[in-house]
């Protein structure tokens, strides 16, 4: 697994999309309200990153709803996190965040018009803080890392708050090859997705769950072919893996902002046993599984959300929706 790099980078001396990432050790503070999609009696919301180093309670006033408080915001980093914000208690009769863990590990990325903190284990972003707009100087706390929250639900119902975009980045030079480009944020990783070896009898999938893992990095998942697939330079370098439960596949997020932007297919640990004792029960079955494994770890998972000037609404029309779910998602003590 890479390890996020210990040094800051300096907002201000860099292009508007830069930023700076920088380890925080103190547990952020609280200050504004919440909601819940039916109404609750002193409802107590439980959050965590993935991993389980950062973890939250957050009280609700009697009666609130979630879709009524929470906000999505148009930036460019918001959009490519999928962040839906809830703005922290501001007075006790709004509610109260309170911090029940703290591993003192968050990573800090500013832009110039929001910052945010992620885990620097899984990735998963925490809280931030708008530096301009309505939500300016409030807290926010990712709605994502709430236990139990349909955010399929949540997306279609909250409303959205408009900031003015920071400055188009720099992208790949293009060429008539390529299908369109994709980056994190701060564009250290970024990546052409080809036109060769496109099936446009087959489009590519595009599908998106509500697992533990991928509600929480708002993760869209489209699946080429790693050969349709060109990374710039140094992008794996620049990132770092989350690797859990089987470690069937590792989630890649850039170590400087944060963003998830592709995923590593490795089938289980114990493929190759699998498939040993599986040719030697049921020869037929055998090839069968085996052409699909093999065609598994051919593909090149990446996040959607990181693609630049894509059509939403085709998008959404293609999309596969599946009710995953969280069950057998333990946190550890």
């Amino acid at each position: 697994m890479f390890t996020p790099p210990s040094t800051d980078v300096s907002a201000e001396s860099q292009t508007p999309r830069s930023a700076s990432r920088t380890p925080n050790s103190t547990s952020p503070s609280a200050s504004p309200t919440e909601t819940i999609t039916h109404p609750t009696d002193s409802a107590v919301l439980k959050g965590n990153c993935h991993c389980g180093r950062y973890r939250f309670e957050y009280s609700l006033p009697d009666g609130h709803r979630l879709e009524d408080t929470a906000v999505r915001c148009t930036c460019t980093l918001c959009s490519k996190k999928g962040y839906i914000w809830l703005p922290s208690p501001s007075t006790p009769d709004e509610g109260k965040l309170r911090w029940t863990r703290d591993d003192g590990c968050l990573i800090k990325y500013q832009t110039l018009l929001v910052w945010d903190q992620f885990c620097s284990d899984c990735g998963t972003g925490v809280v931030g803080m708008h530096l301009h707009g309505p939500l300016k100087g409030q807290l926010l706390v990712n709605v994502r890392a709430i236990q139990g929250v349909n955010t399929f639900f949540l997306e279609s119902v909250v409303k959205t708050v408009n900031l003015e975009e920071e400055g188009p980045l720099e992208p790949l030079p293009w060429s008539p090859g390529v299908l369109c480009h994709g980056s994190c944020h701060c564009g250290k990783i970024q990546f052409e997705l080809k036109k060769t070896g496109r099936d446009l009898e087959k489009p590519w999938p595009i599908k998106e769950d509500n697992c533990s893992s991928c509600v929480r990095d708002a993760f869209v998942g489209i699946y080429p072919l790693k050969d349709c697939v060109v990374f710039s330079g140094e992008a794996f370098n620049e990132t770092f893996e989350y690797l859990y439960n089987q470690r069937a596949h590792g989630l890649r997020h850039c170590s400087t902002c944060g963003v998830m932007v592709f995923m590593m297919v490795y089938g289980p640990p114990d493929l190759a046993e699998r498939l040993k004792k599986l040719e030697e029960k049921n020869p037929e079955r055998y090839k069968a599984v085996k052409k699909i494994a093999e065609g598994n770890l051919r593909l090149q998972p990446l996040n959607v959300r990181t693609l630049e000037r894509v059509d939403w609404n085709e998008i959404r029309q293609r999309m596969e929706k599946s009710h995953t779910g969280t069950e057998g998602y333990v946190l550890a003590d």
